[in-house]
């Protein structure tokens, strides 16, 4: 899952792809905590979530999918891998 600008600075939705497949699973309107919830409260069996830092993530996935695996994507790993070198 990923976080994307419909409209930078105004507009923000989530992307949800399933990395196996290599296909995007569903677009949700907006990235709020509440919304991902129902998200994955209506699709129940996530056992591995790939996401960022967000808390919002954090609490849905917490809710709705407690036994699922959380990672950090490859993209923030490395951002904090560099910010830490620097």
């Amino acid at each position: 899952m990923d976080e994307f600008a419909f409209r930078k600075g105004c507009t923000y939705g989530t992307v949800l792809v399933d990395v196996e497949a290599g296909r995007v699973v569903d677009v949700l309107p907006d990235r709020t905590s509440e919304t991902f919830a129902a998200w994955l409260t209506e699709h129940p069996g996530a056992e591995i979530i790939c996401r960022d830092r967000a808390t919002a993530h954090t609490q849905a996935v917490r809710e709705a999918a407690p036994h699922a695996l959380e990672v950090a994507d490859r993209w923030h790993l490395l951002q904090n891998l560099s910010s830490a070198v620097k």
